[in-house]
């Protein structure tokens, strides 16, 4: 499973699809999920399918067998289990309230029209104070 290609430029044109659109079904995937997928698209929500794929699979276990293991590793590998909720928060707010370009313009204008848009987004980047 991978995130559509052009997801960033979607993102700043505020064009988002449904999180669930966000990702592309690779091949071999359906070993893993396959009952979430029917013509190449994911079935259910995106939220429901990781909670699925986290309990399936036993993802936060730490007393696995060598086999368990491995398939957790597999999994970890192909599927973004720690990224898919950040696309799911872009995609919802998108969608709710249109607000990403308009919130990002007036910071920009609020602090140096010459700030880039990676700038901007570093002021909400972990571990970051206004003493730094």
């Amino acid at each position: 499973m991978k995130l559509v290609p052009n997801f960033a430029e979607l993102l700043h044109e505020i064009k988002l699809p449904s999180p669930e659109k966000c990702f592309l079904i690779e091949d071999g995937d359906e070993k893993y999920i396959g009952k979430w997928i029917r013509n190449g698209e994911i079935t259910c929500e995106l939220e429901q399918l990781f909670h699925w794929i986290n309990m399936k699979y036993k993802l936060k276990k730490n007393n696995l067998s060598n086999e368990e293991r491995q398939i957790a590793e597999d999994v970890k590998k192909r599927f973004p289990t720690e990224q898919w909720r950040v696309i799911k928060i872009f995609s919802d707010h998108q969608r709710k309230y249109r607000y990403y370009k308009k919130a990002i313009e007036d910071v920009k204008s609020r602090t140096s029209p010459r700030m880039s848009e990676q700038a901007i987004m570093t002021i909400f980047r972990p571990g970051w104070s206004i003493n730094t």
